[in-house]
């Protein structure tokens, strides 16, 4: 049966990407597998009428695009095959039996880890998380940084660690946490955070003041905040 890479265009310019898998069967169905659009059309079936299919059901196709991203984030199982988001890539991770160790490293699309044929689940997630948590905090500062010498505010301590409740936090004696697990996103949404708690120095609350700083450095606050809010 063929199957073939192929795409539809939407009238607002974007691309919906899928398989097509032209087959014997009475009618077109589609389904979401891994991250894939597979849409499955009888023998005949004009391009046209598979076009209006999958354009008929964008929503749908969005949802479940925006769905699948969401599952993606730091890693669970440590396993290789294991999806993973890192600054906002998706990334597969992957062990290599290596006969010298070399520091985790980011090539086409994986995070590979080396590994002997005797390394276990545990170290390969010490592994892992080490060049995580180096990332976050190294991306991070680079964030607070820049942000801090945009806006001529200075805080006195900065901390970088996993939280649950926020993603940063900035308190009276002007110390700023930020979150760890922000460094599943890309690099926007941690200027953000970082500019977002600096303001805080100036107005302890979110007042129209408080926006209006946050918009004067960002004036496209609104969309990254949405995107933070979708987790």
């Amino acid at each position: 049966m063929p199957k073939y890479n192929t795409f539809v265009l939407l009238e607002t310019g974007e691309k919906i990407n899928f398989v097509l898998d032209v087959g014997k069967r009475s009618r077109i169905s589609m389904s979401y597998r891994e991250g894939v659009l597979w849409v499955k059309a009888p023998y005949g079936c004009s391009a046209e009428k598979i076009q209006s299919f999958v354009k008929d059901n964008a929503d749908w196709i969005k949802e479940r695009e925006r769905n699948y991203r969401l599952s993606i984030g730091l890693p669970r199982t440590y396993e290789s095959g294991e999806r993973l988001r890192l600054m906002g890539e998706e990334l597969i991770l992957e062990t290599e039996i290596a006969p010298r160790y070399f520091p985790p490293k980011k090539e086409n699309g994986k995070l590979i880890i080396a590994v002997n044929r005797d390394s276990g689940k545990d170290y390969v997630a010490a592994q892992v998380n080490r060049f995580i948590n180096d990332l976050a905090l190294r991306e991070i500062k680079d964030s607070m940084e820049r942000m801090s010498a945009v806006t001529g505010l200075c805080p006195e301590k900065v901390t970088v660690k996993p939280m649950t409740a926020s993603w940063g936090r900035c308190i009276s004696n002007k110390h700023i946490s930020i979150n760890s697990k922000l460094v599943v996103y890309p690099k926007e949404c941690m200027d953000y955070v970082c500019l977002h708690e600096l303001c805080h120095l100036v107005y302890m609350n979110h007042s129209k003041d408080f926006w209006s700083l946050v918009g004067r450095y960002c004036p496209d606050w609104h969309r990254i905040r949405d995107e933070l809010r979708e987790e």
